[in-house]
């Protein structure tokens, strides 16, 4: 596989030794005689993999890999410290401790030369497969997030309409009531206790908060850090609104009017210290 190598050195015939070296091998070859113009290059032209003189003019070895690995735009690519002269272990420290991952000494020997070219590209080549697979990670993950962000808000809203369904049977009951006796008025009764009872428990909302927890499992925590004084309700309202349900598909699961949705909004604002001017709705999407 070629690679884009870059040589900064200001000695011209170590780009040609190199040349030599990797004759055949495909690479793209850079070249830069001074410390300064290897910046500039590697900013351009990204190399994977750089070999750098310690002794150059205008700016050192040293100095160029230190200013490389400030950069996040070159950071992250491997430097070789080439060097004919500062040769003791103390060098190979202060090499290594730059930033560089390598260090060859002067005169090159073409069999260790290709040998920690194809180490340190190898080893370049991982990372970035590494990096390939992380990223992967990451857009699997923000997939299945968004796909259970998804299953969150269709099983409240699910659990809204049934909820809605039962209020509507609770309501025909209550008119059969006054037109039925005995044991069928009384078998009506039960079965209305039975529906309020089903409402009371809110057995919907337990499945939607279980729900939520495994969607945004530190939400909860986070919120009662940050606003000990809000209640349970209060709570239970700020998850509704983290994944955007409307004033009345809150009043449904919560079996209450619109209107004291609202009153409980504004309440909430002010326990969180929000002014008139701020976006509870944004402010909760956002914590």
């Amino acid at each position: 596989m070629p690679f884009k190598i870059m040589i900064a050195d200001d000695d011209p015939g170590i780009l040609e030794l190199i040349m030599e070296f990797l004759s055949g091998q495909g690479h793209h070859l850079l070249y830069a005689p001074n410390g300064q113009k290897a910046i500039d290059l590697a900013q351009n032209e990204c190399p994977d993999l750089i070999i750098m003189d310690w002794e150059m003019p205008i700016l050192n070895g040293i100095q160029a890999v230190r200013s490389l690995q400030a950069d996040e735009r070159t950071s992250a690519i491997p430097i070789i410290i080439s060097t004919g002269v500062m040769m003791e272990p103390s060098d190979l420290k202060e090499a290594l401790d730059s930033g560089a991952v390598d260090y060859m000494r002067k005169p090159l020997h073409p069999v260790e030369f290709n040998a920690r070219i194809k180490a340190n590209l190898r080893i370049k080549t991982q990372h970035q497969e590494i990096l390939r697979l992380l990223e992967r990670e990451k857009e699997l993950m923000a997939d299945d997030l968004a796909r259970k962000d998804r299953e969150l808000t269709t099983a409240a809203v699910n659990d809204s309409n049934n909820q809605e369904l039962i209020n509507e049977i609770i309501s025909g009951l209550n008119d059969l009531i006054p037109r039925s006796a005995g044991s069928e008025r009384q078998a009506i009764l039960k079965m209305r206790n039975g529906l309020r009872n089903r409402l009371s428990l809110e057995e919907g909302n337990q499945r939607f908060f279980k729900h939520f927890e495994d969607v945004h499992p530190d939400f909860f925590q986070n919120l009662e850090k940050g606003f000990p004084q809000i209640s349970l309700n209060d709570r239970r309202i700020c998850a509704y609104l983290r994944i955007g349900l409307s004033n009345k598909e809150i009043a449904q699961l919560s079996n209450v009017e619109s209107g004291s949705v609202r009153k409980s909004l504004t309440r909430l604002k002010k326990k969180m210290d929000l002014g008139l001017e701020d976006d509870l709705r944004q402010f909760i999407t956002n914590y």
